[in-house]
């Protein structure tokens, strides 16, 4: 379960920006929305299933989400796909020339197998400058590790852990200065790191429609099995989009890309010979498509060729269900970009509902999503601490910041309040688009 999020100089993320899941105590609406969970030294404080980001175009929602899967993909890759020397990737703000020389920084609190985790790196193109992991198994802290790139003498210096860590100082000297040792640890089966290290590398996830993570391959996985086949089926079926079936069917097509030849070579010099014209190869490969079916004429079912003749609504929807599916059902925290793209937004908001249920969601999965669509300001929906929004300052940069900062009444009409720029976050174009 995600708890909080602090990103600094990231992209168009210049000063620290924080994004929270804590709920607030002061709003009762909507209990569904509510994950509890009894936390050492957090009595009486609950979470949230999910949040909305709105924001004008180029205000930094979308930084906000690579900057969880840069922190997933540094974790995951740093200590076994980035080779010594290698830049580490990290994107400093880039409008401002001395947020240039500084680095990026991260941070992430969690809570997985019982423990509260507080994990943060900062990090320059070149090196990871500062790592720490907290841990707060009974509510105080223990600090498993921390430690700072010093300039003068060019080394790590590692602070002393907490009794309960056991510290493995072999496994310090194999963290090469471009890699986490939260990455290096589970490497070598070191069972406390690898605790929030299956956090981050399993449970958070990000799908992004522009990174195609958002595809149909997952949900066609689903379909021949009975148990969730028969739950993509019926949400096809309830979506109204007209879907009666769906079946997964194997087939043989040309492999075009395959530029192979049969060439013969002359036995005397072992060259290939002039007189004979060389023969393609004809190559076949078998591939995996899915046929969603509609009823037509007489009530006979039509297959529909996914690719080419279902709408890409329909396409859309098909490869959210295998996700959606597999994030209720492990209590995944997802991050998805502009969730209502080629969907109607009264979908998406089944979609919503049915995570928020407890009955449905019983792993506590959360979703936080960004979206321009103002029909799901809905205080039917999601509670108003669930609502964000995203800003450009003058200086070009982002600022992050929640519906509650207005304390708008239990009430207020949301969408018609955000449309008439009463809670900023929408674009400024007072003389229209000009010609």
């Amino acid at each position: 379960m995600l708890i909080e999020l602090k990103v600094t100089n990231f992209r168009s993320i210049r000063e620290q920006q924080t994004f929270s899941l804590v709920a607030s105590n002061a709003d009762k609406e909507l209990p569904n929305c509510i994950l509890e969970r009894n936390l050492p030294g957090l009595a009486g404080v609950k979470f949230l299933k999910g949040a909305a980001i709105y924001g004008a175009n180029a205000s930094g929602k979308s930084n906000l989400i690579d900057a969880v899967d840069f922190i997933g993909n540094y974790v995951r890759r740093s200590a076994v796909s980035i080779q010594p020397g290698e830049a580490t990737g990290a994107q400093p703000f880039k409008l401002d020339s001395s947020s240039l020389d500084k680095p990026s920084s991260f941070e992430i609190t969690f809570f997985t197998e019982n423990t509260r985790f507080v994990f943060g790196f900062s990090i320059t193109p070149k090196r990871v400058v500062e790592e720490y992991l907290y841990a707060y198994p009974n509510g105080l802290p223990q600090k498993w590790y921390h430690r700072a790139y010093d300039v003068e003498s060019g080394e790590y210096k590692w602070e002393k852990p907490s009794a309960a860590f056991r510290q493995d100082k072999s496994l310090q000297d194999k963290t090469r200065d471009n890699s986490l040792f939260l990455s290096v640890g589970p490497q070598f089966n070191h069972a406390q790191l690898t605790m929030a290290y299956k956090w981050i590398a399993t449970h958070l996830r990000v799908l992004n429609n522009a990174r195609q993570t958002i595809s149909p391959i997952y949900t066609m996985g689903m379909v021949p099995d009975p148990v969730w086949g028969k739950r993509v089926l019926n949400l096809l079926r309830s979506a109204d989009i007209g879907v009666s079936d769906a079946r997964i069917v194997e087939k043989q097509e040309p492999a075009d890309d395959i530029k192979a030849q049969f060439i013969e070579v002359d036995p005397a010099d072992g060259k290939p010979r002039k007189d004979k014209e060389p023969q393609p190869l004809k190559v076949t490969r078998g591939t995996t498509h899915v046929s969603l079916y509609h009823r037509g004429e007489a009530n006979a079912a039509v297959a529909l060729d996914f690719g080419k003749e279902e709408s890409l609504g329909t396409q859309r929807f098909f490869s959210l269900i295998g996700p959606w599916l597999e994030t209720m059902h492990n209590g995944y925290t997802v991050f998805i970009d502009e969730i209502e793209t080629s969907l109607h937004p009264l979908l998406v908001r089944e979609l919503l509902k049915l995570l928020f249920s407890d009955g449905n969601n019983p792993g506590g999965a959360q979703v936080v999503f960004t979206t321009h669509n103002p029909i799901l300001l809905d205080n039917t929906l999601m509670r108003r601490d669930q609502i964000w929004f995203t800003e450009k300052t003058p200086a070009g940069a982002t600022h992050l910041y929640p519906l509650t900062d207005y304390s708008p009444r239990k009430d207020e009409a949301l969408a018609k309040g955000y449309l008439a720029g009463r809670y900023g976050a929408i674009p400024f174009i007072p003389e229209g688009l000009q010609l």
